[in-house]
């Protein structure tokens, strides 16, 4: 398995009710993003707005801009991917009690976490540990929260000899096993 961020661990700690600045710069899009239907109905026709904030925010360097008008148009076209968009975040309860109910049976796999220096960085790593015996951790330095767009290279260096194995035995299985 292969994984590039782990947004349900922030690397700030935020107080009962209001964290700091930078907390709130940081974390605030979980809340909207899980409310159950008026985050939609602000974001519709205004995507280019609230989701280009979020990537010129959370990336360590300005993402291209036909990346970012893709996903922006792709999010506009249709309501369900607008919809999906923010379903991730609301099902977070239900994936935190799922990940509980895995917690003491580890993953028998290996797993690749690749993480922005500029974002969660070795959070991404430390917590896969906790689901996962094998994990390999790489930071992509001058990287924020999109490692793919801001750092391809890195990335697919990265992924290579990872996945290769794999993709050298052609049908799923790890070649030599």
């Amino acid at each position: 398995m292969a994984w590039s961020s782990a947004p349900a661990r922030a690397r700030h700690r935020v107080s009962a009710f209001f964290g700091g600045q930078q907390a709130n710069d940081s974390l605030w899009h979980f809340a909207f993003n899980r409310l159950a239907e008026v985050n939609e109905q602000l974001v519709r026709g205004r995507e280019h707005l609230y989701f280009g904030h979020q990537f010129a925010t959370k990336a360590a360097k300005a993402l291209p801009g036909h990346a970012v008008q893709h996903y922006i148009d792709t999010l506009a076209a249709d309501p369900a991917a607008l919809r999906c968009s923010f379903a991730f975040y609301r099902a977070l309860d239900t994936t935190i009690a799922q990940n509980q109910q895995r917690a003491g049976r580890p993953l028998p796999l290996p797993v690749l976490t690749i993480a922005g220096a500029e974002n969660l960085g070795e959070a991404v790593g430390a917590t896969m540990r906790l689901a996962a015996q094998d994990v390999q951790s790489v930071i992509l330095p001058d990287c924020g929260h999109y490692p793919a767009e801001e750092a391809p290279g890195a990335m697919l260096s990265a992924l290579k000899p990872f996945l290769g194995p794999w993709l050298r035995a052609g049908d799923g299985r790890q070649a030599g096993v």
